[in-house]
């Protein structure tokens, strides 16, 4: 039997969040590293992601802006478009490269951002002849106008070229060449961290050049530590990573799919300790775990911008959920940064006992009655926001003490008198 493709029809029932409007542009560097590893000449690989601009001339706008972005070309010297990866292009949800968790639905990304894509492809055919394949592919007419000619002095590798940035998206993303770079270094930091060695890739914008190898040299506040941990019946690979703190991050956790990042979410102040700024003896830094496993592979959603998991889950069933993730890798990043958390945990008590001492002591005598996790705060907390939060500590002690003062007054029936006394007198000795 078979069954038809309406591409336009497919196209709106494909979720992208308007904020993820570089996804597309990112997974097409994506597929120039697979290409790249397909020919077998990573060492010797190399990507150029060209950010396409607006001319300025005719355009009012004031000289300062920088224009606006109007497409993306990614080139790179890969095997190129040869027969099987055409076909494979040609084929919606194809498992052609399944194995680098591929899904087949990277292309439609590309127009739910761009009206049109155009490319220019170098490859070897069946009988080692150097070819030249162009063609174009938009909403309308899908893959069309292909051409295959005879190519001359020419290596493999492919060109496409990402025309007519949706407004919607374009509105989204940063303006500046520097911030994309950035973003597509997050995006493929796997490649460079855990896989040890990447092609040379490279963000040219207006005629500036951003290396994503020094980049990442400038980024990287200390090596990546890297551990595998268990979480219920699987395994979870965790790179952790210490970000010089001029990098505009905040701690977090940043869980990955097919190499790629998908999902970040922020962790700061999660653990004692973990605060705004953190320094070892090498100075200050963010701290960024990231995330991955064959579990998260299995269940991130087609367009790889979330995963189809609960939040929690029942013991009972053997799922692995978001909450058991954030526990498993907290524990690990409590362990991984047990010295800088404990010099953070000591300043943070300081800093409470110092206020309540010198400014307030009125909150001395509930102390004892709240939990240790809650009297340590960031060193950096304002006097303000530091009250408040006391103030909401106190509360809740009061709170207690209500809910307390009615269950004093109903002694239980199988309750000694001596423990009812015992009872009473730790209820007073707080009021």
């Amino acid at each position: 039997m078979s069954l038809q493709t309406n591409l336009q029809g497919r196209l709106r029932n494909t979720s992208l969040p308007r904020s993820h409007g570089l996804m597309p542009v990112f997974e097409a560097v994506v597929n120039s590293i697979h290409s790249i590893e397909e020919k077998g000449n990573a060492d010797n690989g190399k990507i150029v992601l060209r950010i396409n601009r607006a001319t300025q001339g005719g355009l009012d706008l004031d000289t300062k802006a920088l224009p606006p972005i109007i497409g993306f070309t990614i080139t790179d010297n890969g095997c190129g478009f040869d027969q099987a990866n055409f076909k494979s292009f040609e084929t919606l949800d194809s498992d052609h490269k399944i194995d680098k968790g591929c899904r087949g639905v990277g292309r439609l990304m590309w127009l739910k951002v761009f009206d049109l894509v155009e490319i220019e492809s170098y490859f070897f055919d069946a009988d080692g002849e150097l070819k030249k394949r162009t063609f174009r592919f938009d909403d309308k007419l899908g893959v069309n106008g292909e051409q295959v000619e005879t190519a001359t002095d020419q290596q493999t590798g492919t060109s496409i070229k990402l025309i007519g940035f949706d407004e919607n998206f374009r509105k989204q993303v940063p303006t500046k060449g520097e911030s994309i770079a950035n973003q597509l270094l997050e995006h493929v930091l796997w490649y460079f961290v855990r896989q040890g060695s990447a092609p040379k890739i490279l963000v040219e914008d207006a005629g500036e050049v951003f290396d994503l190898d020094h980049l990442l040299e400038e980024h990287m506040h200390a090596s990546a530590f890297l551990e595998t941990i268990k979480i219920r019946d699987y395994s979870f690979d965790l790179t952790h990573i210490k970000f010089r703190a001029s990098v505009n991050k905040k701690h977090q956790l940043a869980l990955c799919a097919a190499n790629r990042l998908v999902k970040e979410e922020s962790i700061q102040g999660k653990l004692p300790g973990l605060y705004g700024k953190i320094s070892d003896s090498s100075g200050e830094f963010t701290y960024t775990c990231y995330v991955s496993s064959e579990y998260l592979n299995e269940h991130v959603r087609s367009e790889r911008t979330s995963f189809d998991i609960a939040e929690d889950v029942e013991d009972m069933l053997n799922e692995v959920s978001f909450k058991d993730i954030r526990d498993a890798v907290l524990e690990r990043t409590k362990a991984y940064l047990q010295d800088v958390l404990a010099e953070n945990v000591s300043a943070g008590r300081k800093r409470v006992d110092d206020f309540i001492n010198n400014h307030a002591p009125r909150y001395r005598p509930i102390a004892n009655y709240v939990s240790e996790e809650l009297l340590i705060v960031d060193p950096e907390k304002s006097d303000k926001d530091l009250e408040l939060h006391l103030h909401a500590q106190w509360y809740e002690v009061e709170r207690q003490l209500v809910s307390e003062g009615h269950d004093i007054m109903q002694p239980q029936s199988e309750e000694h008198v001596e423990e009812y006394k015992e009872r009473l007198s730790e209820y007073l000795r707080k009021a």
